[in-house]
């Protein structure tokens, strides 16, 4: 604990240098974990937001090839994609958009989709996905 001490015969009071370096060291380490607090907040923050702009890119897409008249097998992962979007869909963004058409397991007359956004962060790839189903044509069905 900190004391004020007074020193008559010299007529000197005050904080001993010990006690203003121990308040000192706790006044850094306070101010230290706050910055560092709020610093990974803000890279938290960011993460989030870039994960949630590629869920909803995810998801437009999956609803795009859900609403298809033609659901035939297509492969465009990873490369032959969409590349560069933003996170309204435009070109020229950092995320990369690819997905697949293939028959499902679930049935015969189903056809399983996937969609994956990746983007990259401090040199680490990211990415999320979603998985649909549509049922296929009557006219591919008879094929």
């Amino acid at each position: 604990m900190i004391r004020l001490t007074c020193h008559l015969k010299l007529n000197q009071c005050g904080f001993t240098f010990n006690e203003l370096l121990a308040a000192m060291a706790i006044g850094v380490t306070v101010v230290m974990s706050v910055a560092l607090t709020t610093a990974s907040m803000f890279r938290h923050h960011t993460v989030n937001s870039n994960a949630t702009i590629a869920l909803q890119l995810a998801q437009d897409k999956l609803e795009e090839l859900q609403a298809r008249r033609n659901s035939s097998d297509d492969n465009r992962c990873p490369a032959t994609g969409d590349v560069g979007l933003t996170a309204s869909g435009a070109t020229g963004g950092r995320f990369d958009r690819c997905w697949r058409i293939q028959p499902s397991a679930l049935g015969a007359h189903l056809k399983q989709l996937d969609v994956t956004v990746t983007w990259h962060d401090r040199g680490h790839a990211i990415g999320v996905g979603v998985r649909g189903a549509v049922a296929a044509l009557v006219s591919e069905i008879m094929v």
